[in-house]
């Protein structure tokens, strides 16, 4: 009896071990099948091509028949170098080139420090009497008021040149924009060689303002645009130097008389959180038509400068801007009015970074911008570089446009771009100088 049960044991036990060794098959097969099916899986997701980006709006694609004209005009630009900082004081910022009444350049600019803001900034200043071909040392510029307590930080932010009088712009802190930010002007009637005491902005805008590049319009006003930061509504029945720092508001002074006087005009918002903060940093051109266009830097808000528009010569203006389609990654763009229809914006036409350096014009007041153009593609020091902050001036025969930025907040760099055929324009070339 038990040979009998040893026998059933084992015939039992081979039929187990042979079924174990057929699942063991099925299983290897069925995952061979699965790896098979995985990499085939893969192969055709990789060769599947992926989604392009989205062209560009229309209205912002470049023109290819401006393409000859774009390369032609880049073969003529010049540019120098007025100024390269050094640590512990490499700071370049707002760089801000003009022509005065006598015929020379003075480059005004945030310098002092390797930061900004910082109670090392101060007010810096290089000239040139040969267009741009040499420039004086840079020296520090006095605006009349002590490098200590609640003015030890100082920077300019524009300079106005309308008849023989210039009149620059400026503001003041103690250690950060956020504390006891003040902002100013004083002006000269000899071209910078003496000039006056300083005197505050009006109104409300003596406080935590900054003043932008201003706009003379076909009927001699002048529109100088500004940010300036209300901070919450929570906070309105503090002074305003303690709220807290946020709520930018957009506008405009204007001036008949020359610049002897100044009424405010809008309070241009970005976003209906009054927490927000950015800096604004606005423009201006004057249409056809005589309405004033505003664009407006929006860091944080979807990589687009906004656009505001005055339909009343820049009396009345919306209570929101909205979206462009024009990239930027947050960085001041500057709007140049080349006369009639023709606007040139210096900006980074990109939405992420502060590179490259471009040059737009439009020729149909600002719905579209044709002429595209690189003027600088990278930084001096490389690919992470920025360039920042492009601001200048339009030659009398509107052949160049001459500008300053700061490469990457060390270096000032003066560039003159040669101007397409404008309409309108004069056709003599000889009051600029050719490219050295």
């Amino acid at each position: 009896m038990d040979d009998g049960e040893g026998k059933k044991g084992k015939f039992a036990r081979r039929r187990v071990l042979r079924r174990g060794a057929q699942r063991k098959v099925i299983m290897r097969n069925y995952a061979n099948r699965l790896m098979v099916a995985a990499l085939l899986g893969a192969a055709c997701y990789a060769a599947e091509p992926a989604t392009p980006p989205a062209p560009p709006p229309r209205e912002i694609r470049p023109d290819t028949q401006w393409a000859a004209q774009a390369a032609a005009d880049a073969k003529q630009d010049f540019k120098s170098i007025p100024y390269d900082g050094v640590t512990p004081n490499k700071m370049v910022c707002d760089t801000t080139l003009r022509e005065l009444p006598d015929g020379s350049w003075i480059l005004f600019m945030l310098a002092g420090g390797n930061t900004e803001p910082s109670p090392l900034n101060y007010t810096g200043v290089t000239r040139s009497c040969d267009r741009g071909k040499t420039w004086s040392p840079l020296e520090r510029f006095d605006v009349g008021f002590p490098r200590e307590g609640k003015t030890i930080g100082q920077g300019p932010t524009e300079l106005l040149v309308r008849g023989g009088r210039a009149t620059l712009f400026f503001s003041t802190h103690s250690k950060h924009w956020a504390n006891d930010w003040r902002s100013w002007c004083l002006h000269s009637d000899d071209s910078f060689k003496t000039w006056s005491k300083p005197e505050p902005l009006p109104g409300r805008l003596q406080n935590r303002t900054f003043s932008r590049p201003h706009l003379v319009t076909r009927d001699g006003r002048i529109l100088l645009p500004f940010q300036h930061y209300i901070g919450p509504e929570s906070d309105q029945s503090k002074p305003p130097l303690e709220r807290k720092f946020t709520n930018p508001r957009n506008g405009v002074l204007m001036s008949s008389d020359g610049g002897q006087s100044w009424t405010e005009y809008g309070n241009i918002r970005l976003t209906t959180n009054d927490h927000y903060f950015g800096w604004a940093e606005n423009t201006l051109a004057e249409l056809a038509d005589g309405r004033i266009a505003m664009l407006i830097r929006a860091d944080k808000l979807g990589g687009v400068l906004y656009y505001a528009e005055s339909k009343d010569g820049g009396r009345t203006w919306p209570e929101f801007a909205v979206k462009s389609d024009i990239p930027n990654p947050g960085s001041k763009a500057t709007l140049v009015h080349l006369g009639g229809s023709a606007v040139a914006l210096l900006h980074n036409p990109n939405g992420k970074r502060r590179t490259p350096l471009a040059l737009w014009i439009s020729f149909d007041g600002m719905q579209s911008w044709p002429y595209q153009r690189v003027l600088q593609q990278e930084s001096c020091d490389g690919p992470k570089g920025n360039m920042n902050y492009p601001d200048g001036f339009v030659s009398a025969d509107q052949q160049w446009l001459h500008l300053a930025f700061d490469d990457n907040r060390h270096r000032a760099v003066h560039y003159s771009a040669k101007l397409p055929p404008l309409p309108g324009a004069a056709t003599d070339k000889t009051a600029e100088p050719a490219k050295p």
